[in-house]
Parts: C-alpha cells; structure tokens; sequence
C-alpha cells in the first residue's frame, strides 16, 4: 500500500483571519480505513491559506460554493473538505511558516502525483477549475507539502463511534469535531523501523483517550515535479488525528494527563523540530456526487 498525503508550505508567514462564528459540527472524511483502489495510490492534498484583508467574504463563499466543486470532477480528485485553525490550545508548538487560518484537505487517487496535480494546473489555467476570489495566490501566501501513508486509518480500539445525543436528549450537548496535525520527527540515532514500531504503538494507546476517535500516520514523500519548490524543512512524520470534545483544548490536556502519568508511551523524537496544530470543521466532506445530482 502506497498512499501519499500532500501538504506545501511556503516561508512567509500571512496574517491570521480568525472568526467567532460557530464551531462546525460536520464528520471527518470519509469511513472506513480509507485505502486505495487496487492498482492505485491514494493521497491526500493539503492547503493552509488565508484571504486577502476585507476580502473574508468571497474567500469562504468562493472556496466552499465553488472552488471545492470544480476540482472534485477531475479524475482521481475524490473528495475534499474544509477546516479553521484554533489558534488558542496550549502549549502553543505550532512555527510561525505553518500558521494559516484556513486549511482543506483534498483526498486523491491515482497512479501518478504528477498527472493529478498537472490535470488541476490545466483546469484552472482554462478557466474549467474557477479561481477563488479574496484568494492569498502569491508564492508566500498558501502552505503545502507532501506526506506518505505508511498504515492504514485507525479507530478507537473498543470500537465507539462519534457521539450524537438520541433525539429525545435535549440537554447533552454535541461535542465538536477537531482534526490536530502532529508532526514528529525521529530523535539523532533512531532508525525509521523503530520509529513507526513506537508510533503504530502509541496510535492504539492514545486512541483509548477519551474524544480520540482515528488516527492515521504518514512520511514525508518527495513532491511531484511540477509542485513549487518548498522553502521550509518538514518533519519526517506526521499524524492526523481525528477527535472529539467541547474545545480541542480539553483534548490536549486528556493527551498530556495520559502522558504525564505515562499511559501514553512518549516518541523517541526530536523536540526541537515537533510541533503540532489543531483544527476545526467547516465543511461537510463532498465529492462529486454531491455536484452531479
């Protein structure tokens, strides 16, 4: 299995568009332990932007009602979905290059990286694929890079899904769903075998925390050719957690309790380059379907 997660970053950093508008309560991707077709890799595509200042409207009302819908009709672009940064848990790891306010995540299927991401420069260059108005399209505006699967998705070990009160339930409030990206990278004299080893381990161990629903592991993977080049160094691994409470900061501490009182096993890491952002949902996960109908 060879699935690779795509995620480019560039090195100046953009004002934050932060919001209090309500936090989104939509599911995660799509179920399952989200593998390739046979034949096939599958990947993930990732884009942390900002708008362009006063331009907060059109940039949300573009990507969600237009953008999103244009690129899930090309082969091989099988879905995507929307997140915003919470800028607020602590401790607060995440480098300044990696801050943005809004971040989508595009699943894709395919043979080769180059075609897809070469298919979508022909589709916007055409006008088939619509640019987003209020877009940040200067090379220091988005953040990208590339990673690979090396597991498939992971769920919570005792098998409990996300909540949702019984309808007759009106006074237990719906938790919040929050995606946090963890990325890590292998201390000095640590071989990768022994690294995924330890990180496959703590993926069962944190996944029995409560509000940690999946999990999935990738490594740093090569851009395809045609991508801009990167100006930031990335961690070898990353992780994509998917979870669930009343503020992503009450999951944080749920992980650090667990750690410090050693539940969690820690990574042979290294400090100095982990860091790691949470996430909230804004958008329903679509694909084309949802366009052809």
């Amino acid at each position: 299995m060879n699935w690779i997660f795509t995620f480019f970053l560039t090195s100046v950093p953009v004002a934050l568009t932060l919001t209090t508008a309500a936090v989104a309560q939509w599911s995660i991707g799509q179920p399952g332990t989200r593998e390739p077709p046979p034949g096939q890799t599958r990947y993930v595509y990732l884009v942390m932007s900002d708008p362009l200042p006063g331009r907060e409207f059109d940039f949300n009302d573009g990507y969600q009602n237009m953008h999103m819908g244009d690129l899930v009709q090309l082969p091989g672009w099988t879905g995507a979905q929307r997140f915003r940064l919470v800028p607020d848990v602590m401790p607060r790891n995440t480098q300044p290059l990696y801050r943005r306010g809004n971040l989508i995540i595009w699943d894709q299927e395919g043979t080769d990286l180059n075609k897809l991401r070469s298919d979508a420069n022909a589709a916007i260059a055409g006008g088939k694929s619509r640019l987003i108005p209020g877009f940040d399209y200067a090379s220091d505006g988005p953040v990208r890079a590339t990673y690979q699967v090396i597991a498939p998705r992971m769920t919570r070990p005792d098998g409990r899904k996300p909540f949702i009160p019984d309808y007759a339930d009106n006074k237990t409030p719906r938790p919040n769903r929050y995606i946090m990206l963890d990325f890590v990278e292998p201390a000095a004299g640590v071989s990768d075998s022994a690294f995924e080893q330890a990180l496959s381990k703590r993926l069962i161990g944190v996944l029995a925390l409560p509000g940690w629903m999946a999990a999935q592991p990738f490594r740093f993977a090569t851009p395809p050719s045609n991508a801009a080049p990167s100006h930031l160094t990335f961690t070898k691994y990353l992780v994509i957690w998917e979870t669930e409470g009343s503020h992503a900061q009450e999951l944080q501490n749920t992980l650090n309790a667990a750690a410090n009182a050693g539940e969690v096993k820690a990574l042979a890491a290294d400090p100095t380059t982990a860091q790691s952002s949470w996430w909230v949902t804004t958008s329903p996960f679509i694909t084309k379907d949802d366009f052809q109908r």
